[in-house]
């Protein structure tokens, strides 16, 4: 039992989890929860964190000018697969370290991402919605089996992905800015019991226009901000299903909700947004998208992976480099 370190977790969902906090308390002596239900941030937050030396953080802003009031905090651990909302340098200025471990929810977001290909596909959410409207429609849908994905990123979550839809036999392109070798290409199917001649890396110009589906597994950053804008929309064949369980902005909505309405045989499957919550998004309102509240990581084995990862990254962790 750790006495010396104060733990302050600032993450609402793991402040109510109660398996995670029994964990935690397995661990350290000294706990803050956050209790209040709300997402803390500015000098709310900054009062939180200053009983700590250790902190985890799910959603909050970790800013500079916060860290900068938070003299006594050395470790910050990430509680979920984002570092979006951690300003990094200003950890590395002031010798904090982080805890963080990537791809720990990658089966759940893979598992959503197969979902939402599915629910395009057959039709489904349109089916449903005809049903509660009094038409028991029966519009065909297509088939997964044997069409060309298109990845975008290919790491945890994008390797994930491929290997639940191995039994398909699907043709994989997949577009990252890591150069894979043929050799490495081999290794992640023979460990994923992939067949190598069905997984091939290619430009972003020919994913596009090659594949049935697109599923984008980026991380937003300025050089992936609206990656997916007219010019690229433009590229897809006009039946095509976008799947977008990685990160609001690196797809156009904009630009989405115009290819939409233009290509009534295109469907689009979103778990997240630009703006959140997407309360009065108008892609909601077009009967070719169907979206969830960024949840593709919420199940429960999802959930408590991620705590006990972010857990473990209190003594686990890094200087940034």
């Amino acid at each position: 039992m750790n006495t010396q370190d104060s733990i302050a977790v600032a993450s609402r969902s793991f402040s109510k989890n109660n398996f995670l906090i029994t964990s935690l308390k397995e661990h350290y002596a000294s706990i803050i929860l956050n209790k209040s239900g709300n997402t803390l941030q500015g000098d709310e937050l900054v009062k939180f964190l200053m009983p700590a030396n250790k902190a985890i953080i799910g959603i909050e802003a970790i800013t500079d000018s916060l860290l900068s009031q938070l003299p006594n905090l050395h470790v910050i651990s990430k509680y979920g697969v984002g570092l979006n909302n951690l300003n990094l340098k200003a950890m590395k200025a002031r010798g904090i370290k982080l805890g963080f471990t990537p791809g720990v929810n990658k089966q759940s977001v893979a598992e959503l991402a197969l979902t939402l290909m599915l629910t395009g596909l057959r039709k489904i959410h349109g089916n449903n919605l005809d049903i509660l409207n009094g038409n028991w429609s029966q519009e065909k849908g297509s088939e997964l089996y044997g069409k060309t994905i298109g990845l975008l990123g290919f790491g945890n979550i994008g390797t994930k992905l491929a290997e639940l839809i191995q039994p398909f036999k699907c043709n994989i392109l997949f577009f990252d800015e890591r150069e894979h070798t043929h050799q490495d290409i081999a290794d992640i199917a023979s460990e994923l019991n992939l067949d190598s001649e069905l997984i091939h890396q290619a430009s972003l110009k020919t994913v596009l226009n090659e594949s049935d589906i697109l599923s984008i597994h980026l991380p937003l950053l300025p050089e992936t901000k609206n990656i997916i804008s007219s010019n690229e929309l433009n590229q897809l064949k006009p039946n095509i299903c976008i799947i977008n369980t990685a990160r609001g902005g690196v797809v156009n909505e904009d630009h989405l909700h115009s290819f939409l309405l233009s290509n009534p045989h295109a469907f689009a499957g979103f778990d997240v947004y630009q703006e959140e919550p997407a309360l009065n998004n108008p892609l909601f309102t077009l009967p070719n998208f169907f979206g969830t509240s960024h949840r593709s990581s919420l199940t429960n084995e999802g959930i408590n992976s991620m705590g006990m990862a972010a857990i473990n990254g209190l003594d686990d962790n890094i200087y940034i480099t």
